[in-house]
Parts: C-alpha cells; sequence; structure tokens
C-alpha cells in the first residue's frame, strides 16, 4: 500500500509537469522572457547570476566555474523484482583555468571537479540491466577527476594527464543528458563490469594524448588504471591510487562541421546542406585476470565499441531546432563478460514547439545482452534462461528558466534483466536540474 501511495505521489508530478506544457507552449514572448513569465522568476543564466559582477571577472582571466545540483525521482508501478520509488540527487562542482589569459601562457590549462551525491537504486531493486537513471552509483563526497592540459601546434596535438574518468571521453555519448537512462544519458552501462573502465565520478590515475591532424578527423589515446573497487581503493579522490591492471585505450573519430552559412557547394551550384556529426570507433584493452563463468580466471579481456551521431533535420538554416539522431554498439568476448553486447539507439528534437526554444523531446532504445556462456551456465546451476533486456524510454524537458530544467521520464523494460520470466516494469519519474 505504501508503495502505491508513493506511486500515485510521482505520477501526480508526472501529470502536473505536463499539464505545464500547454501553458508553456501558449506564450509568443521571447524565449528567456518568456520562461521568466513561466513562474515569475528571473531569467538570468545561473540561479546566483553574475555574483555582482564577478563571475564574469574571473572568466575574462580565464577562471571559470560551473555549479549545479540534479536529481532523479523514478517509481515502477508494476514489473520487475519488486514495486519501488527511488531518487538520486548530486551536487557538483567544476572550476577550469585557461592559462591563455591568466599569464599568456598559450594551450596550458587546469580542470577539477567534485561531488556530493546520494540516493537509492532503483535499478538494482527492479533488477534491469540499463539502469533506469544515469548518475547512480554509490554515496559519496569526493574530488572526482582533476588534470593538467597542454596544447602544441596550433592546438593539434593535446596532452592530458591527471586523476581522468574514461567513461567521460571513451563510450561516452555525444548526446548525453538528453536522457535519463544510462546507456544513453552518460555512457554504455557495461564498460565498467566488462573491462573495469574508470567513470564519473570515480576518476582514475591516467594520461591521454590526442593528435587531430584536421578539424574533421582525430586519434587519441589514453592509458588508466583500471581500479575494480575504486571508492574503497580512493574514497575521497584525493589518494590518486594506482590499482589493479591497467586499461588501454584508443578512439579514432570522424566529425562534421557546417560551414558558418550552413551550406557548402560549388558557386552557382545547388546548395547542400551539412549539419554537425560524429562518427567514432574505439577500444580498450586490459591485461589483468578475468572470470569466466564458471570462475576460472583467464588473462586479459577487450571490449570495442561504435558511435554515430548526427543532425539530420533543421527547420531553418544556422537553427538548432530540428532532429538529431544516434545509434551506438559495444561488443566484448562473452566467455569473460556477462553482458557482453549492448546497442543503443535515440533520437531528439530540438525545439519541438517553435516559442520554446529550449525545450526537447527525446526517445530512446537500449538492447543489452547476456552472453551464451553465462547463461548457460546459469541454467546448469538451476538458474532461469537468459536472454536480453530492451528497455525504452520517452522524455519531455521543459526549460522553465536559463538556470531551471524538469524533465518527465517514460521508460519500459521487456525481460527485465534478461529474463523473460520477470513481469515487464514501466518507470514513471521525472529529473530536475538547477545551474546556481
Amino acid at each position: 500500500m505504501k508503495a502505491c501511495a508513493r506511486m500515485r505521489r510521482v505520477a501526480f508530478v508526472f501529470a502536473l509537469a505536463l499539464i505545464c506544457f500547454p501553458q508553456a507552449w501558449a506564450q509568443n514572448t521571447p524565449s528567456q522572457e518568456q520562461n521568466a513569465s513561466l513562474f515569475g522568476l528571473p531569467s538570468r543564466q545561473h540561479l546566483f547570476g553574475d555574483w555582482g559582477g564577478e563571475r564574469t571577472a574571473l572568466a575574462e582571466k580565464g577562471l571559470t566555474f560551473d555549479f549545479f545540483y540534479i536529481s532523479d525521482m523514478e517509481a515502477n508501478p508494476t514489473g520487475g523484482l519488486e514495486q519501488a520509488q527511488a531518487g538520486w540527487m548530486r551536487i557538483r562542482g567544476t572550476m577550469d583555468l585557461n592559462f591563455d589569459r591568466l599569464i599568456s601562457w598559450q594551450g596550458l590549462s587546469i580542470h577539477a571537479t567534485g561531488l556530493w551525491q546520494s540516493g537509492a537504486n532503483l535499478g538494482a531493486k527492479i533488477g534491469t540491466l540499463a539502469n533506469p537513471s544515469d548518475l547512480v552509483s554509490a554515496h559519496t563526497t569526493r574530488l572526482d577527476s582533476f588534470w593538467v592540459q597542454q596544447l602544441f601546434f596550433s592546438d593539434r596535438l593535446r596532452i592530458r594527464a591527471g586523476q581522468l574518468a574514461g567513461l567521460d571521453f571513451y563510450g561516452n555519448q555525444d548526446y548525453g543528458g538528453s536522457w535519463l537512462i544510462e546507456p544513453m544519458g552518460y555512457a554504455f552501462g557495461n564498460l565498467f563490469p566488462s573491462i573495469f573502465e574508470s567513470f564519473n565520478p570515480a576518476g582514475t590515475p591516467g594520461v591521454e594524448v590526442r593528435f587531430a591532424p584536421r578539424r574533421s578527423f582525430y586519434v587519441k589515446s589514453s592509458v588508466m588504471s583500471g581500479n575494480r573497487n575504486p571508492y574503497h581503493q580512493d574514497p575521497t579522490g584525493t589518494n590518486f591510487e594506482i590499482k589493479n591492471s591497467a586499461n588501454f585505450l584508443f578512439e579514432a573519430g570522424y566529425l562534421l562541421h557546417p560551414p558558418d552559412d550552413g551550406t557548402s557547394g560549388a558557386a552557382g551550384a545547388a546548395a547542400t546542406k551539412v549539419y554537425p556529426g560524429s562518427y567514432k570507433f574505439g577500444g580498450i584493452y586490459n591485461g589483468g585476470k578475468f572470470p569466466d563463468a564458471a570462475g576460472v580466471m583467464s588473462s586479459g579481456n577487450y571490449l570495442i565499441y561504435g558511435m554515430a551521431s548526427q543532425a539530420v533535420f533543421r527547420t531553418d538554416a544556422g537553427s538548432n531546432r530540428g532532429l538529431d539522431v544516434t545509434v551506438g554498439f559495444d561488443y566484448s568476448p562473452g566467455d569473460v563478460a556477462r553482458e557482453n553486447v549492448q546497442v543503443t539507439v535515440g533520437g531528439r528534437f530540438n525545439a519541438p514547439f517553435a516559442s520554446r526554444k529550449k525545450d526537447r523531446v527525446g526517445v530512446a532504445l537500449v538492447y543489452s545482452k547476456i552472453s551464451d556462456s553465462f547463461s548457460n551456465f546459469g541454467t546448469l546451476l538451476g538458474g532461469p534462461p537468459l536472454g536480453s533486456e530492451k528497455a525504452v524510454e520517452l522524455n519531455y524537458s521543459l526549460q522553465v528558466t536559463p538556470y531551471w530544467y524538469v524533465q518527465p521520464v517514460f521508460q519500459y523494460y521487456v525481460d527485465v534483466g534478461a529474463n523473460g520470466a520477470l513481469p515487464n516494469a514501466p518507470v514513471l519519474g521525472f529529473r530536475t536540474k538547477v545551474n546556481f
């Protein structure tokens, strides 16, 4: 009964947000003025404004800050292992210092970010492979990542060293943040379980080299510590712990950049529209010991991935209003990786209503597969036969003000946890984010 009551509260908030949408759509005032009139809130870029001009003054000297609060509140009324509701919240602060402006040292910069986060893991309660929230990991107050970066040869070569979160750069979604479900909102969900690639907010020591001989092409490679229990090995993020076997990461990417006027083509010929896009292929190798389904250890494991993100339609030249699509896959050998295949497909429509320039509609599909080796061995032990989990998401991001948005979401899980015996699970909830 308590779960039903909690679910009704979540559904009420979800419905209330939907009721607000027509009121927002009906406005005909400019975007920021419209946002300000929605609830009578100020339309500045940050909740706390410009700090009396200090924020702008510091940025002019090369020092920028980003502070935000974000939370996901979700619940499943039926299906899965159990019915539950859960919330996860995070407060993050980031600092970037560019020495180009501070002391005229060209190409040198420093980055640092830390956070506090807490909450409950709804995915674990339901039993899903793809977590309903991309925020969930461990309760912590931690310095996540920090690095020193130097650019060379007119920014063609970049060297970065410090504490890095591998999933921020290898296997991450270009349109991440447009969805709540983990493999779409952040990065492939099996990168850490399969290969122990470091993740946000548990960065590990590493070095990266990126070379971009042309604006449209780059290659990059890293070596990062593959800490298998990072929160225990380095609870605060300040110990710079190098543990277990290292990860060796590689990625090559091709980028599409539209011309300044949004068109291309020979003079006198019909102009051809060029929309921004990103195409990348990468891989990770870890030479450590990995157990198979029976617990027998073997040396080495790898994971490969490919991702494509492309704007396919714009209503007007130079406008961001239109449709973006993305697709990705990853694969790891099934003898040592339990969840060895994941496929993601997503689409988002920016500014679905002309008067709501910062709103967005998102839809996504996530396919997660249990390897045959682990499924067969589990069946021999008396467990259920496991196959694949299919999850879909639909959301609407309502930009209430430039510093605050609310994002109601509906998700649906088929074969929860790749177990066809579990009832399918719908998930309702919302995300909210405030930039300070």
